[in-house]
Formats: structure tokens, sequence, C-alpha cells
């Protein structure tokens, strides 16, 4: 009956080993048991062999080893950790027979002697940890470890055991039966480690490979070790008992066991039982620490203690296996689970005598399934949650970090793990340590806060606690956390008054100081507790005389308009401009941008250049007042210049203001240079040039208002007053609208009028008739005063008429061109009246290549002949629809005309209907010669082959 001792865990929970019972009943006693990979081998005392696969429990195989050396007996079995190789050893029952040593492959089928290990016998293996390196067939190097202390290395391939070679003499001449080895690969490397057992010596070999797929492996790592004498690579044990206890021992060797991870192939728990049954040795290991010492590692664990009756007569434990955090001792009655860190046993299982004699017991080392089995019975240990109590091992150990690993997901579990180490940390005098773990816990916050108080007069521990505990503060906390920020500030400011006192005020130690205070302003906790409390918080530096970070803390607040208001008030304009340049709330600038422009015109648009598009220039312009000074003037206009060109700003409202900024400020020049820069399209100018226009008229600013009227289409405005300005300026005018003729005309002759009879300079207004080319001297002369004598323009009359003569003779040589040639195609049409073509009796079809007379035909000029309905059939597919459509209709018509009333009255002439629409149908289908005419030229680009035959043809050419 199992049953727990020692009190490790509540009684309540369920037990960490449990035994199950095995359906199975051998059919003969049980001599040997071993499990790896969910795969089970069994060997009874009738020399049956049953291997059971897990999965398929129901489908045992079963192997009879009687025809195989009759007179050996099994000593030994060893399955690898796929469980699909299988190690034999037997040996023999007198001096006569010698030892054997049978290989059993993955199929089961048939077993087959190792020649190279004949009158061996082996007594432990080291297989590979890494499963993927084995097949059904073949499997990587191991080692065979002997009864007289060989070790010969050895590989599976093509199913047979092959290369069985010597590599070492453990007892080098003096034998020493090998009780267990093991071999594995340090992480990440082939850095390979062999650890070999004896009864009383535990050997650690070391050596590396070049890759794993060179052979042999071993021999090259023994070879350095051979000439050895040294006990750096071996540790013994003894002596053979505790003084003064006798002890007796039923077997003769050691037993080693390497615990591994499911999926690492490094171990994390080597347990050696000596045969002294002095102590389980129990080393362990974790594959991040970069271990390479085993045998330095190795600490005792002390067997349980016996009660009276059985210390007169004890025994030892008999076999071992190895848990995460446990070793189970196998008794002659019992098993008991002990645990590594501590030594408490907390597992007993008693074994009744019904059940046979307790064998062995053994653990699948790649499931990590425990069995035991007596020679009746086969029992199966299960582990549930191991660790539970291992947490509170470690922290009774002082070792926090593994306690803390093996706690973090409870709740109760972590509070005392971080009282316990608050409390380790805080009597060893790291106050800083203790206050991190004190913010984590449950404890007393007046309490604590008091330690802290008492015992260190620096505040930096008491800081940390409170800054921890903040964070593990609730929302609703309200009263708790406004006293934990005003307590801390109150800190802050202290400890930075104590610097500034000692004239470090320019220390990096301040300058760290200062900006931890200020990342802890901007907390959101802080924030928002701050900011319901700001008077407090006010008062509390104004009394350590902080300003600078009084202007920090209100950056934090956001109540930027306090500090602002108060530079302003007391003058300090630069300052004002400087914390506002630090904000992005633009309704700041709204505020105090009308106050400030007044008092530093040119910082303050600085200022707003500075801010970039973070302002809108449309909420800015109702700030800056309607009559402003020449100085403002001048700055709000390079204010309103950088938004036009670098902002590339495009409200109307900035440029029409911008515009009357130019215009009540600034010289003409400077505006015809923004107006022309604009560009003379109405539709992709910014400002209103109608305003503009207004207020130019206003200023009597005569060369923008010339531009504007240009701009509007207003062109007869805009050349009035040009004359009145620049007469070349009035021409360049007059030519603009290029595109009506009729008005630039009409305006070339305000010019000349305004020349005429304004400035009476008859020959400037000659001029006139060379520089445009729309006036002549009838559009003048009605402009010239009736005393101005012919003599003044007899050459522009003369040069008139020859022109006008000149375009007549022009005009009669076109009219004699056109009579010429209407009587050539005059010509051309008799000609074509009376031509004739004769068919002769041979002539024959252009499409079917059949006589041409035996049906209605059609001849063309350029000689090609053909059927009526072969024409049709050619010309018909390349008719548009509406041609088609009109051919059928009239096709069907001539089908239903009666001779009878065949005659239809057209002009003077008197002509038949079926004459008549048999003519339409000739306009349709014969109008042209379907190779000679437009329709072939239509047709180029379409293939002489239709896709539909394409692959027809192509095949019949192939």
């Amino acid at each position: 009956m199992a049953h727990s001792k020692g009190g490790t865990f509540p009684t309540k929970e369920q037990p960490i080993f449990s035994k199950n019972k095995v359906n199975f009943t051998p059919s003969s006693p049980i001599t040997h048991l071993c499990a790896s990979n969910n795969k089970v081998v069994i060997a009874m005392q009738n020399r049956i062999l049953i291997k059971i696969d897990l999965k398929n429990p129901d489908v045992p195989i079963e192997m009879d080893l009687k025809q195989h050396n009759v007179d050996a007996k099994l000593s030994n079995m060893f399955l690898d950790p796929s469980g699909q190789h299988l190690i034999l050893t037997f040996s023999p029952k007198d001096s006569v027979n010698p030892a054997e040593v049978m290989y059993l492959g993955a199929k089961f089928d048939k077993p087959k002697e190792i020649a190279g290990l004949k009158t061996h016998i082996v007594t432990s293996v080291a297989w590979n940890q890494d499963v993927d390196t084995f097949t059904p067939a073949s499997s990587t190097p191991f080692l065979l470890g002997t009864s007289k202390g060989l070790l010969f290395e050895a590989e599976v391939v093509n199913s047979d055991v092959k290369s069985t070679k010597l590599v070492y003499d453990i007892g080098k001449g003096n034998p020493a039966v090998i009780s267990g080895c093991c071999y594995f690969f340090q992480p990440k490397s082939t850095t390979i480690f062999i650890l070999v057992a004896t009864s009383k010596r535990l050997y650690q070999f070391k050596g590396s490979i070049s890759y794993k797929e060179e052979r042999p492996w071993f021999s090259g790592i023994f070879t350095s070790y051979i000439s050895q004498i040294s006990e750096e690579y071996y540790k013994e044990f003894g002596p053979p008992s505790p003084t003064g206890i006798k002890v007796y021992s039923d077997h003769a060797v050691s037993r080693l066991h390497v615990h591994y991870l499911v999926g690492i192939g490094f171990p994390t728990t080597i347990s050696y039982l000596t045969d002294t049954g002095a102590m389980v040795y129990n080393a362990t290991l974790c594959p991040s620490n970069g271990e390479d010492d085993f045998l330095s590692n190795l600490k005792p664990v002390s067997y349980p203690k016996l009660s009276e009756a059985e210390s007169a007569s004890p025994t030892l434990p008999k076999s071992v296996v190895a848990t995460d955090y446990h070793i189970l001792l196998l008794y002659k009655t019992h098993v008991n689970a002990v645990c590594i860190l501590n030594d408490e046993v907390i597992f007993e299982d008693m074994y009744s005598d019904t059940n046979g004699r307790l064998l062995n017991i053994v653990r699948d080392p790649i499931k990590g399934s425990i069995w035991c089995f007596t020679e009746n019975r086969v029992f199966r240990y299960s582990v549930f949650d191991e660790s539970r109590n291992i947490w509170r091992i470690f922290l009774e150990k002082g070792d926090f970090r593994r306690a803390e690993a093996l706690g973090k997901n409870d709740a109760e579990k972590m509070e005392i793990i971080c009282m316990k180490q608050a409390d380790h940390c805080f009597a060893n005098g790291d106050y800083e340590l203790s206050a991190v773990y004190y913010a984590m816990t449950k404890a007393s916050f007046e309490e604590i806060a008091l330690k802290f108080v008492q015992v260190e007069k620096s505040s930096h521990p008491l800081k940390t606690f409170l800054m921890k505990k903040m964070g593990t503060m609730k929302s609703n906390d309200l009263a708790k956390t406004t006293a934990l920020v005003l307590w801390l500030i109150e800190i802050f400011l202290s400890d930075l008054g104590s610097l500034r006192d000692f004239g470090k005020h320019a220390t990096a130690e301040y300058k760290n100081l200062d900006e931890e205070f200020l990342q802890f302003m901007k907390q959101p906790l802080v924030k928002d507790c701050v900011s319901k409390n700001k008077k407090a918080v006010y008062d509390l530096m104004a009394s350590h005389g902080d300003r600078e970070n009084l202007v920090h803390f209100t950056f934090v607040m956001k109540d930027y308009d306090e500090v602002i208001e108060s530079n302003i008030n007391n003058g300090q304009y630069q300052t004002a401009l400087s914390t506002l340049l630090k904000q992005k709330d633009s309704s700041l600038y709204s505020r105090f941008i009308p106050v400030l422009l007044d008092k530093d015109p040119k910082s303050t648009i600085d200022a707003i250049i500075t801010a970039g598009r973070m302002l809108s220039p449309l909420k800015l312009l109702p700030k800056f007042s309607s009559k402003l000074e020449p100085g403002i003037a001048t700055q709000v206009t390079r204010y309103l210049e950088h938004c036009v060109n670098n902002l590339r700003i495009q409200e109307p409202t900035v440029h029409d203001y911008m515009v009357s900024l130019y215009i009540h400020y600034y010289p003409a020049e400077k505006l015809m240079e923004y107006l022309e820069q604009q560009g003379m399209n109405i539709h992709t100018i910014r400002y209103d040039p109608k305003y503009a226009l207004m207020m130019c008229l206003e200023k009597d600013m005569k060369l923008p208002s010339i531009h504007l009227y240009t701009l509007m289409g207003l062109y007869e405005e805009a050349v009035t007053m040009a004359i009145q300005v620049d007469l070349e300026l009035a021409k360049k005018v007059a030519n603009v609208p290029e595109d009506d003729l009729n008005m630039r005309k009409k305006l070339w002759l305000m010019v000349a009028k305004h020349v005429v009879k304004e400035r009476n300079d008859i020959q400037q207004a000659m001029e006139f008739l060379q520089q445009c080319d729309l006036l002549k001297i009838e559009d003048i002369l009605p402009f010239f005063p009736e005393f101005v004598t012919i003599d003044h323009f007899k050459d522009a009359i003369c040069s008139s008429l020859q022109e006008y003569n000149q375009h007549i003779l022009n005009l009669k040589y076109e009219m004699d061109e056109a009579t010429k040639s209407a009587e050539i195609i005059t010509e051309e049409i008799h000609a074509v009246r009376n031509r004739c073509a004769v068919i002769r009796a041979t002539d024959q079809c252009t499409v079917c290549e059949n006589p041409l007379l035996v049906r209605n035909f059609y001849v063309f000029p350029c000689g090609h002949k053909f059927h009526a309905d072969c024409l049709l059939s050619e010309i018909y597919p390349t008719l548009t629809e509406p041609r088609k459509k009109l051919l059928q209709e009239h096709q069907k018509k001539l089908s239903e005309v009666n001779t009878n009333h065949d005659i239809l009255s057209t002009g003077s002439a008197v002509i038949s209907k079926r004459d008549q629409i048999k003519s339409d149908i000739d306009e349709i289908v014969a109008s042209e010669c379907v190779y000679c005419g437009d329709t072939m030229l239509k047709l180029i680009d379409v293939p002489f082959i239709s896709e539909d035959d394409y692959l027809k043809v192509q095949r019949e050419w192939e």
C-alpha cells in the first residue's frame, strides 16, 4: 500500500507519486524489463520475450529464445532510446560454455550474435539520447561495458551490429565490473562527455569529434586517457558504511541512472548508487550553465532513516531512478521516493509477497514513464505536479531565483517568496532591493515605510518602495495614490534642494535626478493625481524654491497659459515666446499673439514661422489689428509671404490680406511683383482680382490696375488707363486678346485715335499700319482732321491699293484653275460612259474559276470578272451591319416585284422597278472591285486563315 511521509504536501492533494497495476499477466515469472519511447520489452523465465507498443498495447510481439543458446542464462537486456534496437546478454551456467551477446532488431524476428563480443558479459550500454539518429536498420555509435571493465564501441548498420572495437580498459588490467555508462553531447557542439560507473568509482571522460558523421567516435577520446593514472578523471567512494552500522548488501554492483528532460539530450540529474550502501550521490545540472565537471558537482543524498527494527538488519537499495526533483529507491520489499533537495522521504510504497520478489525499477528516458516489476506483476508510477512544493524548499535554502521561477504563476506563493526575500535583503543591508520586494507584497504600507525611515538616512530606498508601491495601486485607491504621489514629490524636491544647497546644481547627479523627477511627473497616474491637486503641488514647489521645475510642472500639466501670462506681465517677452514655442496648442498662439506682436513684432513672427503648419493662418488673421503700425505690418507681411512661398498656402483669404498689405504699406512695384508671379490665368490665381482692383483704384495705383483690368478681360478699360501711363504698355495690352480679332482691332483703333487726336502725331499713326496687320489706311482716316492733305497718306494709300490689286490677281488665278479642273472632270465622265469591255467565251470567274458566261456576271475596269453570286459571297462579309441589312431588304423587294406592274417613273426617264432595285443592289455590291478597291485595303490586317481553321491547316502542313 502506497502512502506519503514527512508532510511535504497536504493530505487532501493528489499524491505526487501514485502506483497503477498494469493489465499484464506473465506466462512465467518475469526476469527483466526495459522501456523506452513507449516501447516495453519483458523477458520471462521461460525464455519468452514480449515487446509491447503502448500506442497499440493489444497487439504485442512475442519471441521464443529457447532455441538460442539453451545453456546460457539471460543476464541483461538493453533497449535503445528509440525502442527499436535491443541488446541481449547471456551469461554461461558453467565455465565450459562461453558468454554470448546478441542483437535483436526493430522487426523483432530473429536475434543475431555479436561476434566481436564473444566470451564477454555486457553489463551496461551507453546509447545516443537523440532519438532522431535512430532508424529501424541503423543507429549512431554506442558503448558497451563488460563485467571485466572493458569498453567497446559498436554501431548498428543494416540491421546488424558492426565495427565492434575495444576502446578502453577501466581497470587497466584489474577487472572491474562496469555497472553503468552513458554519453551525451554538450549542447550545440561536438564535445562528448562519457560517464562510466563501477562499484567504487565513477569516471568522467571528455573529448571532441570533428563532425558527427565521422567514424569512430570514441577511440580518439579514450586514447588520451590510456596512459593517465591521475584521479582527475574519476572519483572513488567509501567508506563501505557509516560508522557503527552494519550493512548487508544483496548485490555486488552499483547503479548509475541519468535523467534527461524530455527533448533535451543533456542530463539534468545524475544519480549514482554505490554498492557500499552509504549514500546516493546525485548531481543536479542545467544545460544553460555550461557545466563540464560532473564529478565535482556530486552531492550525497542520505538514505532514509531506519526504524529500530530495521536497524538490526538493514538492507540497501537495489536500484534507483530519478525524476526532476526526486529519486525513487527500490528496496527488497518497498519503494521510497526521496527529495534530492532536502533528503525528505515523501512517498513509501510497500509490496506484498503475493506479487513475488521485487526485481527492479526503470524509467523510459524519452517519455518519462516509470516502471516497477516483480516476478508476477508490472506496475507503473504516475507523477503528478512534482514541483508543487519545491519552491518552498528553494525558499528555505535561500535560492529565491529558483523559488520565483516555480511560484510565479501563483499569487499566494509569490507573496510568501517576496516577503521572505524582502526580509532577507533588509537584514543584510540591501535596502534598495528589499524595497522592491516589499512593494510587491501585501505587507502594511505604514509599517514598511516606517522601517525605511528609521533605518536609513538616505531617501533612496524609501523612494524606491513608494514608487514600486504606486505601480501596484488601483485606479480607485484615490486617497492612497494621492498620499504616495505627494510624498514622492516631496522627496524629489528635498533631494534636489539639498544638491542645490551644496552647489551641485550643475553636476551630472543633479541633472540625472532632475530628469528622473520629470519622467516621474509625466507618468499617467501621477499626471491624473496632480491635476486634481494642483494647488498642493504648486505650494510644495514654491516652498522649496524650485522655479525651474515649477515651469516644467506647468508643461507636464499643460498649464502653459499661466506661465506665459506671468512672463508677459513681468515684461519677459522672450521667455514667454520661448515657452510658447514649446507648445503644440494652437489656441495658446491665438490668445497671446496679438499682445506679443505689439510688444516684440519680429520675435513674435519668428515664433509663428517656427511653428510651421501647426498654426492655421486663417485662425491667426483675425487676431491681427485692422490698422497696423508700419513695423508690425512689415513683420505680418513677412509671415504671409512665408505662408504663400514656403508653406504653399492657397486660401484666398491669406492672399487677399497680403495684397491689401502690399497696397497700403508698399510701393506699386512690390504688388506688381506678386501679381506677375501669380500669372494671367484668372482660374489659377489665389487672390480676388475685383477686391484688389478696388483697392488699387482707391490708391490710384495705375500699373497694378492695368494688370488687373487685363486679367479680368476688361481690355478697353485697361487700354484707356494704359494710354495715360505709357503708349508702349497700351500697345502691349492691345495685343493680349490674340484669339479675338475684332477686339484686338478695336483696341488698336483706340490707341491710334489717341495718337492722332490727342497727340496729332500723323507719322506715328502711319507706323501703326506696320505694327498691326489688322489696321488699314481707311480705318484711321476718320481720326485725322479735315485740314490734313492727301500728301501725308500718299505712300500708305499706294501701298494699300497695291495690296488690293495683288489680292484681286490671286482670286482671278484661282478661278481659272477651278474652271480647268471642271472641264477635265467633264471629259473623263464622257469617256467612262462610252467605255466597253470585251468578254470572250474562255473568260473565267476570278473567284470560282468557272466559265464566266454561264451565269450573271460583273466586269470591272481593272479587268477582274466575277459571277454575281460569287461577288456577293466575297463582298458580304466585309459589309457593315447596316449595309447588310439594307442589302437584304433590296433582295427581298426584288423577289416580290410583280412583272405586270413593273413601271416606275424616275425623272424624265422611264425604267423598270426591277431595274431600279437591281441598281440599288449594284450600288452596294459592285460599287468597286472587291480586290482592287478600298475594301481590300481595309482588310489588309485580316489573316488569310481564320482562327477557327488555323489549327486544322497547321496539322495538314505538318
